[in-house]
């Protein structure tokens, strides 16, 4: 029988009795429950927070029929001892007070009922304590609490700061029952997006332990490339034989797409486990993870920061700023990387500094995809057909066509949108068209006498692009030569084309421009 790849199953429990493909995690996990009792974990979405929260639930409940083949069901010592779990789940919740106390309200009433608990008319905080005891003196073991996407009400609320503070003083009072109920308690685990250190909901929480950055629990959630090759081998020659290509050659395509994050120093690269799975069922690639949800905030406060986005998304940070900031903090830095748009890249720990940068493909494609509509004002439909139009030139080396195409782009934005901008408005939107052709591009490329703006790669070309503001194409190409920008791709067997291009920010758009 083939293998069957769990879609949108997050139920541990359902994936064993379903014979789906598992990725066995029950090693960590078990490493991690053994070495302290409150922990919190960061993650973006669709990371697999919820799978990981389930594995640990079956294992507290006993279930070890369920585990008989992977590494927790065969190892010596292990106890099966049965024990409460209070799973409290956000990820149904909206922004909408009512909602989150609704959410929250559902759950408790179950447990009261599982729990003969009468009394219910006190505040919701109070009824979680009176639930945990009752749990423990009913059967006599210890609660394990596991709270999942604890942030999601908090993160789609930030553009609304009465809102945000509404859901703050809702959760706080229901949070701070952990450390209160703590001679009660087995394990406590919380997930989310962002990091708690300044969420003020996580004040009277300080024995909690954040392994968001710790290398050793760096693989609890996501897929490892020998995890890959392993545990879906199946899979990737399926997606080989669709392909035809090698296997080899499916890794890294699949690699090209899905891998490329990093939560610690030390930590290997991890695979998206969501968009991994999604495309091994299909046998093909996809862009989904953006399809399952991207916060609006986050692409307004991008283009309302009007910073340069080769700097944004390519920044460098000390380990200490990024351990302790949080998503609520105005810094895109430190949203963008517990969102998942950017991921650690390398660490130079002389300096103490952290290199961030956007993970794969899938990445920078929904990312770009999404930014440009807020940026140029236009639908879905006309950016894609403008961007055909690039890509059809481009391929078949028409440069007039190209630049007169990227002229037209530039004219079409509509006047409110680029009044009053600086210059990097102007920059930014070439950037990002130019990202979204889907070649080799390289941009702010570093020689030894300057930095080129753009170097765009196609099978048969090399293109060299420098852009003058408010000056001439003369100026630009006068630049790519005195600086030698194509002199280290002579050895390259492609043909290299020079484009100089002037600008002006009074028409708002191209003037001229010289090819070479």
């Amino acid at each position: 029988m083939s293998q069957k790849y769990p879609v949108g199953i997050e139920t541990f429990s359902n994936i064993i009795e379903g014979d789906y493909a598992y990725i066995d995690k029950t090693e960590v996990i078990y490493r991690l429950i053994s070495s302290g009792k409150f922990f919190f974990l960061s993650r973006p979405r669709r990371f697999g927070k919820s799978l990981m929260l389930s594995t640990i639930q079956a294992y507290f409940e006993g279930r070890k029929e369920l585990f008989e083949n992977l590494w927790l069901g065969q190892a010596e010592g292990i106890e099966w001892t049965p024990h409460p779990v209070l799973r409290l789940n956000f990820i149904s919740a909206k922004t909408c007070e009512e909602d989150v106390e609704v959410v929250i309200d559902r759950h408790l009433s179950h447990w009261e009922a599982e729990y003969g608990i009468c009394d219910i008319k006190n505040s919701l905080g109070q009824r979680f304590f009176n639930v945990i005891k009752k749990a423990y003196e009913v059967s006599g073991q210890k609660v394990v609490v596991l709270i999942d996407e604890y942030d999601k009400v908090l993160v789609n609320s930030m553009h609304d700061e009465f809102k945000h503070r509404a859901m703050k003083n809702i959760l706080k009072p229901v949070y701070s029952v952990l450390k209160d109920a703590d001679g009660f308690l087995e394990l406590g685990l919380i997930t989310g997006v962002s990091r708690f250190s300044k969420l003020s909901i996580f004040s009277d929480l300080n024995n909690l332990r954040d392994i968001s950055m710790t290398d050793e629990f760096s693989t609890l959630c996501g897929i490892t490339e020998v995890e890959l090759k392993e545990g879906f081998r199946e899979g990737v020659e399926n997606f080989a034989l669709i392909k035809d290509i090698s296997f080899d050659a499916a890794v890294a395509i699949l690699k090209d797409n899905y891998d490329g994050y990093h939560f610690s120093e030390k930590c290997p690269d991890i695979y998206n486990p969501f968009s991994l799975i999604n495309s091994l069922a299909e046998g093909k690639i996809l862009h989904r993870w953006f399809e399952s949800g991207t916060p609006t905030f986050l692409l307004e406060h991008i283009c309302e920061s009007e910073k340069d986005l080769r700097e944004l998304l390519s920044p460098e940070i000390s380990e200490h700023m990024l351990a302790n900031t949080s998503i609520s903090d105005t810094n895109l830095t430190s949203i963008l990387y517990q969102t998942g748009y950017l991921t650690i890249k390398s660490y130079d720990a002389e300096e103490d500094v952290f290199k961030l940068g956007i993970p794969n493909k899938e990445v920078a494609t929904g990312i770009f995809e999404n930014l440009l509509p807020y940026l140029n004002g236009r639908d879905v439909v006309v950016n894609d057909n403008i961007l055909r139009k690039l890509r059809r030139y481009i391929m078949r080396g028409e440069v007039e066509e190209f630049v007169k195409t990227l002229q037209s782009f530039f004219a079409g934005i509509p006047q409110h949108l680029s009044d009053g901008k600086h210059e990097i408005y102007y920059e930014n939107n070439l950037y990002v068209v130019l990202r979204l052709l889907g070649f080799d591009i390289i941009t702010e490329q570093q020689t030894s006498d300057g930095r080129i703006d753009a170097v765009l790669k196609t099978p048969k070309n090399i293109f060299v692009i420098e852009l003058k503001l408010n000056g001439t194409a003369e100026d630009a190409i006068a630049q790519i030569k005195n600086k030698n920008y194509a002199l280290q791709y002579n050895i390259d067997n492609r043909k290299v084309v020079c484009i100089g291009i002037g600008f002006s920010k009074v028409t708002r758009t191209i003037n001229n421009w010289i090819i070479e």
